[in-house]
């Protein structure tokens, strides 16, 4: 099944690579990996990213490594992978670059884990279960709530396994119900995980009331690094269909409709300049049902000029993706955000997506980010759908 997969996706790129003329050195990342001391291949090391304590994940041999953030909500800061095309060690997602103040504010969001909601809730204001909640408005100039709850929370780290087979790292934070608009008992544990092709965020949910149940979806922020975002094609998985969610102008709020797209599914670049690149931030909603044909979904971030390529695969729970190229008007830098989501916008409210949990029923879902290098020992892919050993 994954070679039929592969094999679509490896055609798309090869069609894009025949359609793009434009030659260029791929890029390279100025910074090498920090040494480790420990014999094995695959370490957790404690690390300081400005002033902000943080976790590497780190594959000794490749030179690949991932930082984790805990005091930050889990946050993924930086992923720095081997590419398949030049063999070089490139950023894979766009950083502060150890900038702590920035780091602290995070302006764009950038690599957050967004839960119990992801996206933005209308007026900060929904009903479950028959009562109101108000959650607080982070987004003044649209009026809504915005990204969720965990991104400024420090999390509790749980364990780490070293080894020669993979890295991981797992944290845990507990919503004790005290949240303004968020009266509910809810434990997330975040699993990261480094291989040799690729890594891993798997996060779980479970509702710890004895008999209350509670909303829940969540997403994830990375803006991938490129050299030019108006250059940059993005094709979102081949083995579904895919609508553009249609939103309120001002507020970006769905307005319950769905219409058909080419954007992302036609090997065109985003499109615009360099300095100003085509402005995106609108939602997709995957149309095929979940079966043995889609039971994971891959998106490729192409970049036309260094000709790399990034995969980010997302198990089917998460049926929704945001795309956002602000990030070149805002901070000047060079990136697109594809956001994996396991609901529509607003789903508080519309309820499309929404994950009810009952009394301590748990949830589970995974997304990984590859440059689509071989692996000879134990791949992402084993970890996509099952819980890593802890």
């Amino acid at each position: 099944m994954w070679r039929q997969r592969r094999s679509v996706c490896t055609f798309l790129l090869l069609t894009l690579l025949a359609a793009v003329t434009a030659k260029s050195a791929p890029e390279r990342s100025d910074r090498k990996a920090e040494k480790s001391s420990a014999r094995d291949r695959y370490t957790v090391e404690d690390i300081m990213v400005g002033d902000i304590p943080g976790k590497q994940l780190t594959d000794n041999v490749e030179g690949q490594h991932v930082w984790i953030l805990p005091t930050q909500g889990g946050r993924v800061e930086a992923i720095r992978m081997k590419s398949a095309t030049s063999g070089v060690v490139r950023d894979v997602i766009l950083t502060h670059n150890g900038n702590s103040t920035a780091i602290k504010e995070n302006a764009l969001f950038k690599g957050a884990v967004l839960l119990p909601f992801a996206n933005r809730i209308a007026n900060g204001t929904y009903m479950f279960q028959g009562k109101t909640y108000h959650l607080k408005i982070n987004e003044p100039e649209r009026q809504n709530a915005l990204h969720g709850l965990l991104y400024d929370k420090e999390l509790t780290v749980l364990s780490s396994v070293s080894g020669n087979q993979y890295a991981i790292l797992v944290l845990q934070y507990v919503f004790d119900g005290t949240d303004p608009g968020y009266p509910f008992r809810l434990t997330v544990q975040l699993d990261y995980i480094l291989t040799a092709d690729g890594f891993v965020l798997s996060v779980g949910a479970t509702n710890e009331h004895a008999s209350r149940p509670l909303p829940f979806y969540m997403g994830w922020h990375p803006y991938f690094k490129v050299t030019a975002t108006a250059s940059t094609v993005v094709l979102f998985a081949p083995c579904s269909n895919y609508s553009h969610i249609v939103t309120d102008k001002t507020s970006l709020i769905p307005t319950g409709t769905t219409e058909p797209t080419s954007t992302f599914t036609d090997s065109k670049p985003i499109g615009g300049t360099a300095s100003s690149p085509t402005y995106i931030d609108d939602g997709y909603a995957a149309l095929a049902p979940t079966d043995a044909n889609c039971t994971s979904l891959e998106h490729i971030i192409y970049d036309t000029l260094s000709k790399e390529a990034t995969y980010m695969i997302q198990t089917d729970d998460f049926r929704f993706t945001q795309a956002f190229t602000g990030s070149v008007s805002i901070s000047g830098e060079q990136g697109v955000a594809v956001e994996p989501m396991s609901a529509e916008t607003d789903a508080f409210n519309n309820h499309i997506g929404l994950s009810i949990l009952n009394a301590q029923q748990q949830w589970r879902s995974s997304v990984a980010v590859s440059l689509g290098k071989a692996s000879e020992g134990p791949s992402f892919r084993d970890f996509l759908h099952t819980s890593p050993p802890h």
